[in-house]
């Protein structure tokens, strides 16, 4: 995607993208007012509940992601972790993507060599693994057991 081979203009463009892609994201969570209850944040973009709340009482993988993201753009890391972990991680790569984008569309050449170096499998298998663990942590926070 961006690398040092590629054209300096093509990786500052697609740096910008990043950039303001991400910026438009962080912005809106911060327009918004987390719920209270850990989900619901969405419901103030004019979404519907979720239906698996509404059909067997379970959150879906992505229940919290709002509240997370609307908590964590304002620092509140606790709440953020609480109302959905892989919100508050997913909200993180979004910013650390703006400084990416940012320093790519400066630059001319992208932070992404850094990263095919360090990724792996591994890390793959271990975010898939957080995935559903955030998951279970949403269902046992929707009951009330913790």
């Amino acid at each position: 995607m961006l690398d040092s081979s590629g054209s300096p203009t093509r990786n500052r463009l697609i740096g910008l993208l990043f950039a303001v892609i991400g910026i438009a994201i962080l912005s809106v969570a911060a327009a918004l007012t987390p719920a209270e209850e850990g989900i619901g944040t969405h419901r103030s973009l004019g979404l519907p509940q979720c239906n698996w709340i509404t059909m067997m009482d379970v959150p879906c993988p992505t229940c919290g992601m709002t509240t997370a993201f609307s908590n964590t753009v304002r620092g509140d890391f606790v709440s953020g972790f609480r109302a959905q972990p892989l919100g508050l991680v997913f909200c993180v790569i979004v910013a650390m993507a703006v400084i990416g984008g940012l320093w790519t569309a400066v630059l001319g050449r992208g932070p992404g060599g850094l990263l095919a170096a360090a990724w792996n499998r591994w890390w793959t298998w271990g975010l898939v693994a957080f995935a559903v663990l955030a998951w279970v942590w949403k269902i046992v926070d929707h009951r009330g057991l913790i």
